[in-house]
């Protein structure tokens, strides 16, 4: 009798030990999180960098003889962050020679890795092709190459190669689509 007590004690400690086994091993594997799949394809939409207290250093031609309205017309538009606001080569008692270019003073040196154009929203006297160059001193300054502008209200994201450094922005305009003297640009926006 004493052995059958002694069997049924190791049975039921075998069997209270399995459940306790099985118990903790639900809990560990309940308290696991799902695993999380992360789609490393997307990208975030790039953010502009912060133009406040940006100022423009240098133009060839802007309109300012408020031909365009009041306030428009003028370069430093081109980075207030409204695309109904825009730069325009001078025309109301003037003539607008290309080629045009304008410099943009970021205050201090930014890393950038892409342009957002935006063309003037009336899609007249848009530009087809730009080129930007940079620079830290407004002296010397390193092409970034052409960029292709579409004919589009929408902003245009330009990404560029390899991140760059500059304080100060060039931009150029090549070609127009009209083909006339004149351009006009709603917004250009540096991005890091």
């Amino acid at each position: 009798m004493k052995k059958l007590i002694i069997m049924r004690k190791k049975r039921t400690l075998t069997v209270a030990t399995f459940f306790t086994i099985v118990t903790f091993l639900a809990a560990v594997y309940s308290c696991t999180p799902d695993k999380v799949l992360i789609d490393t394809s997307l990208k975030l939409p790039p953010v502009p960098l912060d133009s406040t207290g940006w100022t423009v250093v240098d133009y060839t031609s802007q309109e300012d003889n408020d031909g365009e309205g009041v306030g428009n017309g003028r370069v430093i538009n081109t980075f207030d962050r409204n695309a109904d606001t825009f730069w325009h080569t001078c025309w109301y008692g003037c003539t607008a020679i290309p080629p045009h270019y304008f410099v943009i003073d970021m205050l201090e040196s930014k890393e950038i890795n892409g342009f957002i154009f935006t063309q003037r929203q009336s899609l007249s006297r848009n530009i087809e092709i730009c080129s930007i160059d940079i620079s830290t001193d407004n002296s010397s300054w390193t092409s970034l190459g052409e960029f292709n502008l579409e004919k589009v209200k929408a902003a245009q994201d330009r990404p560029l190669d390899q991140t760059v450094t500059a304080r100060y922005v060039r931009f150029n305009v090549v070609k127009v689509y009209d083909g006339t003297n004149n351009a006009a640009l709603a917004e250009i926006a540096p991005y890091f």
